[in-house]
């Protein structure tokens, strides 16, 4: 799949992006759970631009919270997620199952698309221990963030590269940050101290384009300057 992508123009900003293969995106679906998280594949390409100081408020400060699941084995569980950060689990999707049922039941702790579980019955710091545990167990005691999201703008023009390294879910919504090198961005954090990117920040909309990673990448194509909407967990 990557092969057909590789070396496209419209990845020249990045310093580098690679697409986790379809195990990196783990679907939750009869009683059991996931995807798979796949062996990923790396490539760099070219690179690229000038901060602008430009930029939207924090919708809202990120949010940890806890909630206790308790659910109907009778049923899928209906979750899709991506795992690729390592150390959690990011929501994707919310299909009919079990977990649609619950959060229908308790609206005040629903859980939705782009929260990230971080911790399930105890275990944390490793994605595949936790996926482990949402799989075998039929009641989950959860630590959940819910994330800010503000606008980043970057001037691409003189520059080689954005100074992003990315990473993505195939079957995902978002370009996961893995590091930020010299280059606009890390000009665009010294400039805005309230509004930084960090390492697994994601973007969920570049230049007015919400879907696929490879609608968002696409989206950059042409475009001097960059309007990414960026997720950050607390």
């Amino acid at each position: 799949r990557l092969a057909a992508l590789v070396g496209l123009p419209l990845w020249d900003m990045f310093r580098g992006c690679c697409c986790a293969t379809d195990d990196d995106g783990d679907v939750i679906d009869e009683a059991s759970l996931l995807q798979e998280t796949p062996q990923q594949e790396d490539f760099l390409m070219p690179d690229m631009p000038a901060a602008a100081k430009v930029g939207g408020q924090a919708s809202r400060l990120p949010l940890t919270f806890t909630a206790t699941i308790e659910r109907d084995e009778s049923l899928p569980i209906g979750l899709d997620i991506d795992l690729i950060d390592g150390v959690s689990a990011v929501i994707v999707d919310i299909k009919p199952g079990a977990l649609k049922t619950w959060n229908r039941k308790h609206p005040e702790c629903s859980l939705q698309v782009k929260d990230r579980i971080v911790e399930v019955n105890g275990e944390r710091g490793d994605a595949g221990r936790v996926v482990a545990r949402l799989k075998v167990d039929r009641v989950w005691a959860l630590v959940v963030q819910r994330p800010s999201e503000f606008l980043v703008s970057l001037n691409r023009a003189g520059s080689q590269s954005t100074g992003m390294d990315l990473r993505y879910a195939p079957n995902g919504n978002t370009l996961m940050l893995t590091d930020v090198g010299e280059g606009p961005l890390e000009r665009w954090n010294r400039a805005n101290p309230d509004k930084v990117v960090r390492k697994h920040d994601r973007i969920i909309q570049l230049n007015g384009v919400r879907g696929t990673p490879l609608d968002l990448l696409r989206a950059s194509e042409d475009a001097e300057v960059l309007h990414m909407v960026i997720v950050h967990y607390g």
